[in-house]
């Protein structure tokens, strides 16, 4: 296990709360100096299942409680830690950069699809269907 993978499976692991204060859910620094990544990995599983235990419960009771997010938030930062330590790809999500002259613009409709022609009010017009050729 290199320190990048450990470095990277931490950096899941910790939530920041303002630009100066950081929360670790679990500092696996700590542990993978005494434990070899297995015992690590069962760890986190565990905690992930306790986790999980305790958003069901949660959600039983009240399901508008804030608490599901950090508990949602929690259990995705643990999964993710448990790939990286288990050594599976993890694909990181890119957003393209977004250009000035590439603003969002909203299209127009296309009303190209219906070609029948409408019977229209106009003072200047003969007042013909244009299709049938009869008169209204």
């Amino acid at each position: 296990m290199n320190t990048l993978n450990i470095s990277e499976a931490q950096d899941y692991l910790t939530v920041r709360k303002s630009e100066e204060d950081y929360k670790r859910i679990v500092d696996i620094t700590h542990l993978l100096k005494n434990h070899d990544v297995k015992e690590v990995t069962g760890f986190l599983n565990e905690c992930l299942r306790g986790k999980e235990k305790a958003l069901r419960n949660l959600i039983l009771i009240d399901k508008t409680s804030s608490r599901i997010d950090k508990f949602a938030g929690a259990i995705f930062r643990i999964m993710m830690a448990i790939k990286v330590l288990e050594g599976e790809e993890v694909n990181i999500i890119e957003r393209p950069e977004q250009r000035a002259e590439e603003g969002r613009f909203i299209q127009k409709r296309h009303s190209g699809g219906n070609l029948r022609r409408r019977v229209r009010k106009n003072p200047d017009h003969d007042v013909q269907n244009r299709l049938s050729g009869h008169a209204l």
